[in-house]
């Protein structure tokens, strides 16, 4: 076997049930394989908020990729589960990237102003039970929801950007936004989850190369 190329992440984020039909599709595209987190999405709606549904559950698939795979990915996948379709499932790709700690070894940066970054992913780490109070402070700074991610965090790659261990009764919550939103939604979070605090949480935001199935600007 090969040496497996990785350029990007490849994350799917669908309806519990539906990781293994992404893998079998990842795999006839050539994936060597992924990673499967279960996870809670958020409903967006005045409808469900007013019967008290907020809540549906997830699975989280991510896929390591080259550059050409990832492309494939999106195309299929997409085809495949009919991300194209509301509520359906997203997915999203972020920059794979090996940090050196030796200076003589020359780094191309990763730059969120970068044109070809239209969304980021937000990233905020928190006690659990606080999953939901950083939806809502996300909510009120424009984001259109996200994903929350129990336990341990198994499966993120060891030199994923920095060395990051998650441990247990922590919650991980993923949201992805336009580029321009960012900034007021990470602000928003960071105030008013007093992350400025010790132990309250971290949070940081990864850029995304490509997105399919995300309707954050639409009614």
């Amino acid at each position: 076997m090969g040496v497996i190329k990785i350029d990007t992440i490849f994350f799917t984020i669908v309806d519990r049930g539906k990781a293994n039909a992404v893998l079998r599709k990842a795999k006839e595209c050539g994936a060597s394989g992924g990673t499967i987190l279960l996870g809670e999405g958020t409903v967006q709606s005045k409808l469900l908020d007013f019967l008290g549904v907020t809540e549906t559950r997830k699975e989280i698939v991510l896929i390591p990729a080259s550059d050409e795979l990832d492309g494939n990915l999106h195309e299929q996948i997409s085809e495949a589960l009919k991300l194209s379709r509301r509520n359906k499932g997203i997915a999203f790709s972020v920059p794979f990237k090996r940090w050196t700690l030796n200076e003589s070894v020359q780094e191309h940066n990763i730059s969120l102003d970068d044109e070809r970054f239209t969304h980021c992913c937000i990233f905020t780490i928190v006690e659990k039970g606080r999953g939901m109070d950083c939806i809502k402070a996300a909510r009120a700074a424009g984001a259109r929801g996200g994903t929350i991610i129990h336990g341990h965090g198994a499966g993120v790659p060891a030199d994923y950007y920095f060395h990051l261990a998650i441990e247990p009764q922590k919650e991980t919550i993923l949201i992805v936004a336009r580029k321009e939103k960012t900034a007021s939604i990470k602000k928003k979070i960071y105030t008013d989850l007093e992350l400025d605090k010790p132990g309250n949480g971290i949070i940081f935001t990864l850029p995304v190369s490509r997105t399919s199935g995300l309707y954050e600007d639409r009614d």
